[in-house]
Formats: C-alpha cells, structure tokens, sequence
C-alpha cells in the first residue's frame, strides 16, 4: 500500500499534470544540465527531515509502558510517555495508548534505566545472589514480564504512525506539483480531474484499511478515535505551510543545478 502511494498513485497523478503559460516564460534548460535543481533538493531534504522529527516524536515519545516496581518482583506500574498529556479536540487523551514497540525493545529500555533488573547471565554475578553451591537470579523468568509493548497484534500507536506517514505523503503530493518555489500549491489543481480522483481515492481506501473490520485486521491495523484521525489529519496539512515557509530557505546552501 505505501510504494503503490508514494509510486505508482503518486506518478500517475503528477504525470497526468496539465502545461501551463508559465511554461513559455522560462528559458530552455541545457542539455548538460542536472536533473536535480537546488529547490528540489532543498524540498526533499527538509520534507525528509520534518517527516523524520514528526515520526521518531510518535514512535518513541507515544506508547505508555508497563514497568516493574523496584524491589517488587511481581508489581508493575504503569509508564507514561512524554507526550501522553496531549488532550484532543474531543476531551480525549489521543496519544495515551499502550506501547506498539517489540516487547523486547521497552524491556530493554526500562531495564537499562534501573525499573528492571537485568536478566540472569552466568558470566555476570550481578544478575544471580550465590549461596555456597546455589545460584539464584536476581530477577525470576516471570519478572518483567509485563514490562514492554505489545509484542504481537495491531495496536493504535503503530497504526496511528502508519496513518500519519501516508497522510504525510499524501498531502505532500500538493507540493510535488510545484517544482520553482511557487506560494500556491493550489494553482490549476481543479483542473486536473486524475489527481483530484486520486487523492481522494487514496483517502478513502487508507480510512477503509483502518476502520474497515476484517480489512484493517489483514493489514496489521486497528481502529482509531476521532482525536486521533484529527491528529493525523492534521499532521498531514502541516507539509503544505510547511512548503510555503521552506521559500524563506536559500536554495545557494543544497547542491543541484541553479
């Protein structure tokens, strides 16, 4: 679903992009010049990297974990993530939801803060009490066993990265069809019926994998609140004023043809 968005939906819709006057305007382009314009280069630099800062934050600052208590081998507390305060339009906590991340991963994390012993190792006497010829671990095979994310199944903190990656992708196809800096990303779209058809194509099959019983379950996805679809939605929208701020930029500091 994502190369069928990011290449083949999105080829078609830009490819299928009416000529414009400007087109006349501009002088012809060398034979020997780049394929890649200091803009372009510019635009998927910093794209590329609002996506990353967008993306990392919901990955490893979303997903609340549940951690063992020091000193108590059995009773687990729960772990908030940083941004589990956020409160939605609806009243809701969008990103309060349990930790998609490998089990492994949070169990890790938690352990080499100090929430959980490490796991027993014969070779490192801090993980096992010895008494004469016993050895007993510090931390028995149950303990910790709660500490970390879901392990398996679809979960909302990695269903709600995957619908704000393509949402992202989506809404950036606006800025793809202007390539020379221009403010209005909105310019002549209504006149091209393909890409219209395509976008909202895209949308309504990306709701139906989420919301869809037996189609979201296929694609390792699960339900989400409207805060959450408002929350996508509206990390999607922000590639387009960030497009427009990205004229303040130089383009002299990205390599590529003038």
């Amino acid at each position: 679903w994502v190369n069928l968005i990011m290449d083949s939906f999105a080829s078609l819709a830009l490819a299928t992009e009416n000529p414009s006057r400007t087109l006349l305007n501009r002088k012809p382009y060398s034979r020997d010049r780049g394929v890649l314009s200091k803009v372009m280069v510019k635009n998927m630099v910093m794209h590329a990297a609002w996506q990353l800062i967008i993306l990392g934050a919901l990955i490893f600052a979303v997903g609340d974990v549940r951690t063992c208590a020091p000193g108590h081998k059995q009773a687990c507390i729960e772990k908030a993530a940083p941004l589990s305060f956020v409160e939605g339009y609806y009243g809701s906590l969008p990103l309060k939801v349990p930790s998609g991340r490998p089990a492994g991963f949070d169990r890790a994390a938690t352990a080499a803060s100090g929430a959980c012993p490490p796991a027993f190792n014969a070779t490192d006497p801090s993980t096992f009490k010895k008494s004469g010829r016993t050895v007993t671990p510090i931390r028995d095979p149950t303990y910790c066993k709660h500490s970390g994310g879901s392990g398996s199944g679809p979960t909302q903190h990695y269903t709600l990265i995957f619908n704000v990656f393509v949402l992202m992708q989506l809404f950036n196809e606006f800025n793809s069809r202007k390539i020379h800096d221009e403010a209005n990303v909105f310019s002549g779209v209504l006149g091209n019926s393909l890409f219209l058809l395509i976008v909202i194509g895209t949308f309504l099959g990306q709701v139906a994998l989420i919301e869809l019983p037996g189609i979201n379950t296929a694609f390792g996805c699960t339900n989400l609140t409207r805060d959450q679809w408002i929350l996508s939605l509206l990390a999607g929208v922000s590639t387009i004023p960030l497009n427009i701020l990205l004229r303040l930029v130089p383009n002299s500091i990205f390599p590529g043809s003038d």
